[in-house]
């Protein structure tokens, strides 16, 4: 039964950086839409360090340095001609980590009329 503990534990951890991925890319997505709604720059690919909270102690080692995500903005690609009433752009953005040696990501992707 006790083994069930840490495999609770990491399931939670990691959907917690699946979470947090998440929200950061829906801010950029944010800014990625309003950049072209309001002829800006589109923000550029960046880093955020990854919050991994409290960490479980299985070896009786605290993790240490969980890295950052990558961030990806794609710059809003027309998806609709500038013939129809109102040009349509898909925007998306990318959150990339390493968790546990795997590559993990996370994609958000919205719609926006001009």
């Amino acid at each position: 039964m006790l083994a069930v503990v840490p495999f609770g534990f990491n399931s939670v951890q990691s959907n917690s950086l699946r979470t947090q991925a998440g929200a950061i890319a829906q801010q950029y997505l944010d800014d990625e839409r309003n950049a072209l709604l309001h002829n800006i720059p589109v923000p550029a690919a960046t880093t955020s360090p990854i919050d991994a909270g409290q960490s479980y102690e299985a070896s009786g080692v605290a993790d240490s340095g969980y890295g950052t995500f990558a961030i990806a903005p794609d710059g809003c690609t027309t998806v609709q001609n500038a013939g129809a009433s109102a040009n349509v752009y898909s925007c998306s953005v990318t959150v990339s980590w390493t968790e546990s040696g795997s590559a993990r990501s996370v994609t958000v992707q919205s719609y926006a009329t001009k």
